[in-house]
């Protein structure tokens, strides 16, 4: 993992496509002054934390596919109103349609469809990252390619 810039409201990461480097990386911001910095509570800290591990943990599954050599780009800024993560793979990204083993494409009737989809498909049980990201910010907006996605928790 490369540390890219670092000031007291902002922290830019690269970090290899591997789940220990992504590891590393969410605890290099746990401990960065973005967030020791940050008057919360610790809930709100863990809890965008968590959403920011699930984004970055697609990033690396599924941008890079856990190629050490495949780059992932995080930017976490901390402003007056909000807290910020802006997450870059380098893949080809997704269209949020197209994912019928992801919960967040479950119908309301069939609160555990894309589970049964995902063992047909003999992928390993999941696919809850981007509902329980989409749950704990505020925002969660993907570019049009799907390789971007910026995770915003407002303060006030």
């Amino acid at each position: 993992m490369q540390v890219l810039a670092q000031t007291q409201q902002w922290i830019t990461l690269l970090v290899p496509a591997q789940l220990a480097s992504g590891e590393e990386a969410l605890k290099a911001l746990m401990a960065s002054s973005v967030l020791q910095g940050l008057d919360v509570e610790q809930s709100l800290r863990d809890n965008f934390l968590t959403a920011v591990r699930e984004v970055l943990w697609n990033a690396i599954e599924h941008g890079g596919k856990l190629d050490p050599v495949q780059q992932i780009r995080i930017d976490l800024v901390h402003s007056n109103r909000a807290l910020s993560c802006f997450v870059k793979d380098p893949g080809a990204g997704f269209h949020m349609k197209d994912l019928r083993h992801a919960a967040i494409n479950n119908p309301e009737e069939d609160a555990v469809k894309h589970a049964m989809i995902r063992e047909q498909e003999g992928m390993r049980p999941g696919g809850y990252g981007i509902l329980l990201a989409s749950n704990f910010a505020d925002e969660l907006i993907y570019n049009e390619h799907g390789n971007e996605v910026l995770l915003v928790k407002y303060l006030h």
